[in-house]
């Protein structure tokens, strides 16, 4: 058994575990999918010619667990998650993983480590599901041979704390994805172009950058790995509307519904950033690492712009977490708990 992390002093990092769940699919037979088994944490082996390491294909997903005050287990709407991993697997033309099966497969991972579930209000437990092609093959084309692999890990928040109120983005006149191609999928290469981007933003004392879209290189699309919200100073939200180049967020998904639910006027268009600069209020960012995380100021062309208005996104994020962690009644019906009762 892995030793259990000091909850004081947890980060976003990876801490081992006890127990990974994993799935081998292959499209040849019926059943495409096995039985599935928890394993050890330890490496799994890959062939050095799958399709993953060549040609990327492979995807993921990031979702969390916690604990509300009583010592229960709560998962936060597992069903968009897993409708996510499907969806993502037919772009990626890998062999979709069952929904039902996936979240299934999700409570069997946290019950496994249910130890490692942080203590209430002392951080989360995250999953990352993910699924690669692990067939043998040589050249571009359709694969059979997949497989489906889920692990966890305690972690606190995605940001270390910094003087300023919220985080400090550089806007990068680029796309984050190309258009057309795979950036609405949760595929594991539209994230590699951006961590080199990411790491020399930080080296200027940026927290992240924020992309423009690839078209036109004018609106506002997502940060490395968030969703966006802007409160203009007429008092509307404004996300930017799922197309190509955004992933369908589960946490922005769940902004737009509790904003509305407050009597928020939220729209889904293109924001110009130069609109953000003018007329916003507010800026936050959203995601699973991310949280409702407030954004300080947007840096454009060397000119730094900061958005004091923290109004909308604190009730948002009051009435989330309070869901999350178990402390606020669930009216929209989107925890799901997890029974720590281990299965023989």
């Amino acid at each position: 058994m892995k030793p259990l992390p000091d909850w004081d002093a947890l980060s976003f990092s990876l801490t081992e575990t006890d127990a990974i769940w994993v799935c081998r699919g292959d499209t040849r037979r019926d059943p495409v999918w096995d039985a599935g088994t928890l394993r050890p944490f330890e490496d799994l082996a890959i062939s050095v010619a799958s399709p993953a390491l060549s040609y990327g294909l492979g995807i993921f997903e990031g979702m969390k667990a916690q604990r509300a005050p009583d010592g229960t287990i709560l998962l936060f709407r597992p069903d968009r998650n897993a409708e996510r991993f499907r969806k993502s697997a037919e772009r990626l033309t890998l062999a979709p993983f069952p929904e039902a099966r996936f979240i299934e497969a999700v409570k069997e991972t946290v019950r496994a480590n249910a130890r490692f579930v942080p203590p209430h209000g002392r951080g989360t437990f995250y999953v990352r599901p993910v699924e690669w092609a692990s067939e043998a093959r040589l050249g571009l084309g359709m694969v059979n041979g997949f497989t489906v692999a889920m692990y966890g890990s305690p972690v606190g928040g995605y940001f270390k704390v910094g003087g300023a109120p919220g985080l400090r983005l550089l806007v990068k006149e680029q796309g984050r994805v190309a258009p057309g191609g795979t950036g609405w999928a949760k595929a594991a290469g539209n994230y590699a172009g951006g961590i080199l981007v990411s790491a020399e933003a930080k080296k200027q004392g940026f927290d992240d950058v924020l992309y423009l879209d690839a078209r036109h290189v004018r609106f506002v699309t997502e940060t490395s790995g968030s969703n966006v919200f802007c409160a203009l100073r007429n008092g509307t939200l404004v996300t930017p509307p799922l197309d190509d180049q955004i992933l369908p967020g589960v946490t922005r998904l769940s902004a737009i519904e509790v904003a509305r639910s407050l009597g928020m006027r939220v729209e889904e268009r293109p924001i110009g950033i130069d609109e953000v600069v003018a007329d916003g209020a507010g800026l936050f960012a959203t995601g699973t690492a991310y949280t409702l995380a407030r954004i300080h100021s947007v840096t454009l062309r060397g000119k730094e712009t900061s958005f004091p208005d923290d109004t909308a996104r604190a009730a948002i994020f009051e009435i989330i977490r309070g869901i999350q962690n178990g402390t606020r009644e669930d009216t929209f019906g989107w925890t799901v708990p997890v029974d720590q009762t281990r299965r023989a």
